[in-house]
């Protein structure tokens, strides 16, 4: 695919940098403490949790391969596109599985989050939450964006002005590669970005995996934040003070190192 306005990716600073240490405080809650919660508050708890660390990996990762954006060769730099806006639809979707469970269980996340968020104000709870429903309402593009082209591939109607834009020359480009982890179709998957990114800003469709980056980083830290609180007072409060941990001290890459490869070696498999 040729483009008449091409994006440009930034850059990530040069050079590769160590693994840097960090330090995890573990809590570790006696089986007894917890089974002595409610079922409610258990479920709350537990699903919480499992949101908050999907909604993490998914983000950071798309942030780390928006960054790699403009180095390698072109299929490489095209395969990062494709990995790039995979994981933001995967993290759009997340989310609105997130929206959707909060709605369905009204009478029991929501309270645990009101209740928990600030225990002493109740009412910055319910701000928070509201916050969070306003920020799907607030981006239209959203909810299109994750019907159309989170939970169905397209149909010839979703894309059939991608099809006709007059400012993409489509030029078919294969990739064979001799095992077949290794076969690509740049073009394909610049197809299928383009039509979804253009949802976001269909004026200037090529800045629209920018746009969408920071609506969706935005909305995950919002959320990610908010659980952090509620599941950090309410285990404060009801099981085991936070200042009661064991300091874990571990190696970790920079976010600037993380390299998801489309292209692999099979040698020696």
């Amino acid at each position: 695919m040729k483009q008449k306005k091409r994006r440009h990716f930034n850059n990530a600073r040069g050079g590769r940098s160590m693994s840097s240490p960090i330090t995890l405080f573990i809590q570790r809650v006696p089986q007894e403490r917890f089974d002595a919660l409610s079922e409610q508050d258990r479920y709350c708890l537990l699903l919480l949790g499992h949101v908050h660390d999907e909604l993490s990996w998914l983000q950071r990762t798309a942030y780390a391969c928006a960054q790699r954006g403009g180095r390698g060769n072109g299929l490489e730099q095209q395969a990062d596109m494709m990995q790039t806006t995979l994981l933001l639809r995967l993290l759009l979707g997340k989310l609105f599985e997130f929206k959707r469970v909060m709605e369905s269980e009204r009478g029991t996340i929501q309270p645990f989050i009101i209740a928990n968020y600030r225990p002493d104000d109740q009412g910055a709870g319910a701000e928070r939450v509201e916050t969070i429903f306003k920020s799907y309402a607030d981006e239209a593009w959203l909810r299109i964006a994750r019907n159309k082209h989170f939970l169905h591939y397209p149909t010839l109607a979703d894309v059939r002005t991608t099809l006709r834009d007059a400012n993409v020359q489509w030029e078919l480009e294969i990739a064979h590669g001799a095992k077949s982890s290794n076969t690509f179709y740049p073009t394909s998957d610049a197809f299928a970005n383009y039509a979804w990114i253009r949802r976001v800003n269909p004026d200037e469709p090529m800045k629209g995996l920018d746009e969408a980056l920071y609506v969706l980083t935005k909305l995950a830290k919002l959320t990610m934040g908010t659980l952090e609180e509620s599941i950090g007072h309410f285990v404060d409060a009801n099981l085991m003070r936070l200042s009661d941990n064991e300091p874990l001290t571990m190696f970790a890459p920079s976010i600037r190192d993380l390299r998801l490869s489309y292209f692999i070696s099979t040698q020696g498999e």
